[in-house]
């Protein structure tokens, strides 16, 4: 299993509204938030590529997404 953390950047002032939509995600767990643009979240999955698929999907399919960005990336080993 891989564990990501990473930074949402949302439209200006939209970060709220993209928190609220992504906690239904199981995938994902929302951490923190600067209520205007950028989120902190907790991704998990089976790998790197699992990881880059979904950041793909989540900027296809989000207007309010601008961007995903890995903060750090490791291996939960339970």
């Amino acid at each position: 299993m891989i564990v990501s953390g990473v930074v949402i950047e949302t439209l200006p002032g939209s970060a709220d509204v993209v928190a609220a939509r992504l906690r239904a995600v199981a995938q994902i767990a929302v951490e923190g938030s600067d209520g205007d643009c950028r989120l902190a979240a907790i991704w998990e999955g089976e790998s790197g590529e699992a990881l880059e698929r979904f950041a793909e999907d989540l900027l296809a399919g989000d207007e309010q997404i601008l961007g995903v960005f890995p903060v750090y990336v490791g291996e939960d080993e339970e």
